[in-house]
């Protein structure tokens, strides 16, 4: 059974292994599975916990202590857009350890009016998909890799779309000198069915790399994650726009030296951020998401987009976690997590 489900990740990432990021569909994908994920800049590969929901975001973290504890995430997006996730994970003895779990991204109902403008109804937007997740250690024990299957369904009013994904994870961490080094390639795949007229869109690949270090004698775990390794120049457009050496104003542009190109290229991969840990039961976590700040923020008052926030607690039997996340300054956007390990109801 593993070697079936090995044999269809890989068809379904060799699909389309070429695909660039910013032109493709079901971008939802790309947003954060927790609130500690979102605290942490929206996106992290490295950090190992005792959160399920990090197996969204790379297989290759699930492990045995991430078993039997159900997990729920709801985000409130922007205006009437919300977004969440669900998962589970237990260990079957034919496949090792699995986690299933569900995402969607809902954009609320719309007004429907007739073509001279009268109102004949409303309609919905939804994306959801499907996460089957599985990870094994090698040998040696600092090592272990994953693998997800990810069928997703999108519909727009009348229009839908389906199509499948696998992430690829693999994970090297070190208990003795608190070193995680992490690598992925998500969201490969192809989509199924078109929106329209067999018009077949890409699918935006995503190659990550993620370092999580441990500080021995301060409560303080920093990472550091690269994201669309893939696209070396993130800023083409905007580079493409200033070449012509006028703004929307009929203004003279300023022309950037090569290495304020490159710089600003190099950054826009990075997302810095760092846990403080107080406890085992307690973190404050923060994160700086350069690419968000650079594409989102206005250039006369960046204020904090671009940062994030957020922080994790256990209470009784639960786990509670919250994060708030500055996109530009018409808001921000909050998430919360909650779960809880099933074996703390047990009777002892």
């Amino acid at each position: 059974m593993r070697f079936v489900f090995l044999l269809i990740a890989f068809f379904v990432s060799t699909l389309s292994f070429g695909q660039v990021g910013g032109k493709g569909v079901y971008a939802f994908m790309q947003l954060p599975g927790s609130s500690h994920v979102s605290a942490l800049g929206g996106n992290n590969i490295s950090v190992v916990s005792n959160e399920p929901s990090f197996v969204i975001q790379n297989p290759a973290l699930l492990n045995d202590s991430l078993l039997n504890i159900p997990v729920i995430n709801t985000s409130k997006y922007f205006a009437d857009i919300y977004y969440g996730s669900a998962g589970y994970a237990f260990h079957n003895r034919y496949v090792g350890n699995i986690f299933i779990g569900f995402q969607h991204f809902n954009y609320g109902k719309f007004s429907e009016f007739d073509e001279v403008g009268n109102r004949i109804g409303s309609f919905s937007a939804a994306d959801y998909a499907l996460c089957l997740s599985t990870s094994h250690f090698f040998s040696d024990s600092s090592f272990s890799w994953g693998v997800a299957l990810k069928p997703i369904l999108s519909q727009y009013e009348s229009y839908s779309s389906y199509g499948i994904v696998s992430d690829w994870g693999l994970l090297y961490h070190n208990i003795h000198n608190l070193w995680t080094v992490a690598l992925t390639l998500k969201n490969l795949g192809y989509q199924l069915k078109s929106y329209y007229d067999n018009h077949h869109e890409p699918i935006d690949a995503d190659w990550q790399l993620g370092i999580t270090k441990k500080l021995k004698h301060a409560p303080l775990r920093l990472s550091l994650t690269f994201q669309h390794l893939e696209q070396w120049n993130l800023a083409k457009y905007v580079d493409e726009k200033q070449s012509e050496n006028t703004t929307v104003l009929g203004e003279e542009s300023t022309q950037r030296s090569a290495f304020e190109r490159k710089s600003d290229e190099l950054l826009r991969h990075i997302i810095v951020a760092t846990d403080i840990v107080i406890s085992k039961n307690f973190y404050i976590a923060f994160g700086y998401n350069f690419q968000r700040r650079k594409e989102l923020g206005t250039v006369t008052r960046m204020a904090t987009t671009g940062l994030s926030w957020g922080f994790g607690f256990k209470i009784y039997r639960f786990q509670f976690h919250y994060a708030r996340a500055a996109y530009n300054l018409a808001g921000a956007s909050n998430m919360i997590t909650l779960s809880s390990r099933i074996n703390d109801w047990k009777k002892k």
